[in-house]
């Protein structure tokens, strides 16, 4: 905690001297509220943090006004949404690959019913069109094998896509963009 609220004061002195907030600031300080309202929101603050909380109070008071008038909502969350951008196109790529494993499946499932119940030349034309689908061999004997390896396929093309959701889900930063997050921090440690 005193590491981040130091992070934070430099966080701080640098917007102050340059005019502009950094989205990594503006997580920073969120990330820091919510671990004093989380930790401390009745309690006074540790003894070992009294000093840190001081220089940070300090900081603000000294910089509240250019700290206020720096903040800018629409660069942060253009900022957060260029951090997304090739997040949300990998996303999209693996919910293709899913939707496609899954078809697939269903038509190597459909190909099987057929190779069960029709005539040698439905056999044949069905089994042509799910090798071309595939885009790997298939030998007509072993047509049960292609629904389970299709299935297998279905299952790692939705694993990679709730895998690529999830980072799209914890990189997502927007709603940690407040302004007089500083404010709110400032008045939590004066206690």
């Amino acid at each position: 905690m005193e590491s981040l609220i130091r992070k934070c004061i430099k966080d701080m002195e640098t917007v102050a001297v340059s005019g502009k907030y950094s989205l990594d600031a503006q997580v920073r300080a969120y990330d820091l509220l919510e671990q004093l309202l989380d930790l401390y929101y009745d309690l006074p603050l540790p003894a070992g943090l009294k000093d840190v909380a001081a220089e940070f109070c300090s900081v603000y008071e000294a910089n509240a006004s250019v700290l206020d008038s720096a903040f800018d909502s629409s660069a942060l969350a253009a900022a957060a949404a260029d951090v997304l951008k090739p997040l949300n196109e990998a996303c999209n790529e693996a919910r293709f690959e899913a939707a496609a494993a899954a078809s697939l499946h269903e038509f190597a499932k459909e190909v099987f019913d057929i190779w069960q119940n029709s005539g040698v030349f439905a056999r044949r034309r069905a089994l042509k069109g799910l090798r071309q689908r595939a885009g790997f061999r298939l030998e007509a004997h072993r047509i049960g094998n292609y629904v389970a390896k299709t299935f297998d396929l279905q299952n790692e093309a939705a694993s990679r896509f709730a895998k690529a959701q999830q980072t799209v889900y914890s990189s997502d930063v927007a709603y940690k963009i407040r302004p007089g997050l500083y404010a709110e921090i400032s008045a939590r440690l004066a206690l």
